[in-house]
């Protein structure tokens, strides 16, 4: 049962009933023992990550662990001002989550009305799996993947945003986001200054619709991510890509199951799959030497490609179970290295499955219990080497989860 505060307990005294607000706290405690499985090699054959088998106990396996203040206050005539703000915590260890940030998940304020709703702050985009706005709910029966399984191209939650949400008419709500800069807390190595606003700063827009029609929902949305000017390095004529993504999908209630199903298409991405496949940019000078490098690696187009999902939500034996799957088809393109002369493009193909079990205990708490499989390849850039790059990865857990 929620424990609901009066604004006298939680914000101080406030006279006159206009200005009276209910502050809701809330949370979740998940705790869970996993076993992981993983296996890279890299280019040269040899094993990077060699069978590394790792039993921990671990955070946030099957619902995020976190807790948060949320409230809001009726202004009348329709419209209301509510916020929301939410930490995330690493209960195995008491660590704060998303770099450390006490409400890294959301801290947003937001005005209702007859035209919709207008919220400011740190919040997740469209495609990020995470907090108010999130449409990966519609499409995609993980809701962002499980744990080591997923492979898609996302975004995140970002710092500075505005998201407008529309009424919902006839079924449909629109959404449409802003960033003027994604992470406040990200520093270059450089030392460069990267401004709110401006280009130097990495920026963020995103637009997106859903549709809910009784057992049919769904969902589809565009986003767009403006680098940093300041990635760009002079001396190659090194300029990124912008990266975009487009999504659409949706699910249907059979009743016996729903299912799911996603596509989705992306250009200019610097991560797929694992942080084992993150590009971009690396230049290694020699000491004292700014102008020739001793080594470098980039790629300003990234990752180009897509991923295709199928899943499904089942009641059984009285609980509930969700299968995921999950293949994404892409090119890293025009990579170039001090190693060869010229650019190429390298094939890159993800294949994963997943599966977990949930069974509620009570209103609050379930157990649960899942794994999966999946496994990564990126085609080596010059036939001199001896292997392309390869990750196979395979986790089973088990843990409890309890809400308040």
């Amino acid at each position: 049962m929620k424990k609901t505060l009066a604004a006298l307990a939680v914000l101080g005294a406030f006279a006159g009933s206009a200005m009276a607000a209910d502050v809701t706290l809330y949370g979740a405690i998940d705790q869970g023992l996993s076993y992981t499985y993983s296996d890279v090699k890299g280019f040269d054959g040899s094993k990077v990550v060699d069978g590394d088998n790792t039993f921990e106990m671990t955070s946030g396996i099957d619902t995020a662990s976190k807790f948060g203040l949320k409230g809001v206050e009726d202004l009348g005539n329709g419209y209301k001002v509510g916020f929301k703000l939410e930490n995330g915590v690493s209960t195995d260890d008491g660590t704060l989550g998303q770099d450390g940030r006490l409400f890294g998940r959301e801290a947003a304020l937001t005005v209702y009305g007859p035209f919709g709703e207008l919220a400011f702050g740190r919040m997740g985009g469209i495609a990020s799996s995470a907090g108010t706005y999130d449409l990966l709910g519609y499409v995609e029966s993980f809701d962002g993947g499980d744990n080591a399984v997923w492979g898609f191209d996302a975004s995140d939650r970002y710092d500075n945003m505005i998201t407008y949400a529309t009424p919902r008419v006839a079924g449909l709500q629109g959404i449409v986001q802003y960033s003027f800069k994604t992470d406040s807390k990200a520093e270059r190595d450089d030392k460069k200054t990267m401004t709110e606003g401006e280009s130097t700063a990495e920026r963020y827009f995103s637009v997106g619709v859903t549709g809910e029609y009784g057992p049919a929902q769904f969902a589809a949305g565009y986003e767009l991510t403006k680098y940093s000017t300041l990635d760009r390095v002079a001396e190659y004529k090194f300029e990124p890509d912008d990266h975009n993504l487009v999504f659409v999908g949706g699910n249907y209630d059979f009743g016996v199951a729903k299912l799911f199903a996603e596509a989705q298409y992306f250009s200019g991405a610097r991560s797929i799959f694992s942080d084992s496949f993150d590009v971009g940019s690396s230049i290694v000078y020699n000491e004292g030497d700014e102008t020739t490098p001793a080594s470098y690696y980039a790629t300003e187009k990234g990752y180009k490609g897509y991923g295709l999902h199928l899943g499904t939500v089942a009641p059984v034996a009285g609980g509930e179970l969700c299968v995921g799957l999950y293949y994404v088809d892409a090119t890293l393109e025009d990579l170039y290295t001090s190693e060869y002369d010229g650019k190429k493009d390298l094939d890159a193909k993800y294949y994963g499955l997943a599966a977990r079990y949930g069974y509620e205990l009570s209103e609050r708490t379930k157990i649960y219990v899942g794994g999966g499989y999946a496994e990564a390849t990126l085609d080596k850039y010059d036939e001199s080497l001896a292997s392309d790059y390869k990750e196979k990865i395979g986790n089973v857990y088990v843990g409890l989860a309890h809400t308040f």
